[in-house]
């Protein structure tokens, strides 16, 4: 079993590595965000007052940008599940040293935690940018047309097509 010393060094590691691994979150968080404003400012770009020049452009960059939402959201459930794992590490190492100032700080404000847990901001960015690409997508669609949007989707694959000499 390793001495007192040994495991408060133990224990500073592990305090680090949970900081890094915050740290990474709030990376990927901002990198998410950054190319979902640039998403947004594309599709703004692809729009116009007189409706979509090419929707199904607009459409898939709509759906590629909710999807890169899904991603995102993801992440921070991974994220969130490290960290609560790395934290149940902690804890054990604060059982042998004796002393608990983490989950101490934790049992302070794990009350008013919970109430925001679902409606903490990066759990609902990834949500707030999808429903915001439905919603224009829905706009500068004037409602969802189904069936205009596959005639429109096949004839631009056979233009594709035809321009790689695949169709007729």
């Amino acid at each position: 079993m390793p001495d007192t010393h040994t495991n408060l060094e133990i224990y500073k590691l592990m305090v680090e590595d949970v900081r890094d691994a915050r740290r990474a979150r709030r990376d990927l968080s901002n990198v998410f965000m950054t190319l979902n404003i640039a998403g947004m400012s594309a599709l703004g770009f692809l729009a116009s007052a007189d409706g979509l020049p090419d929707p199904v452009l607009f459409s898939l960059c709509a759906l590629a940008l909710a999807t890169t939402c899904l991603i995102w959201r993801t992440s921070n459930s991974y994220y969130t599940v490290l960290l609560a794992a790395k934290y149940k590490n902690i804890y054990a190492l604060e059982e042998q040293i004796g002393a608990h100032p983490i989950r101490n700080e934790w049992e302070t404000i794990t009350g008013k935690r919970r109430t925001l847990k679902w409606w903490s901001l990066e759990r609902a960015m990834p949500i707030l940018f999808i429903l915001a690409y439905l919603t224009f997508f829905a706009v500068q669609v004037g409602g969802l047309d189904v069936p205009a949007l596959l005639i429109q989707a096949r004839d631009s694959m056979l233009v594709l097509l035809r321009g790689w000499g695949v169709a007729v």
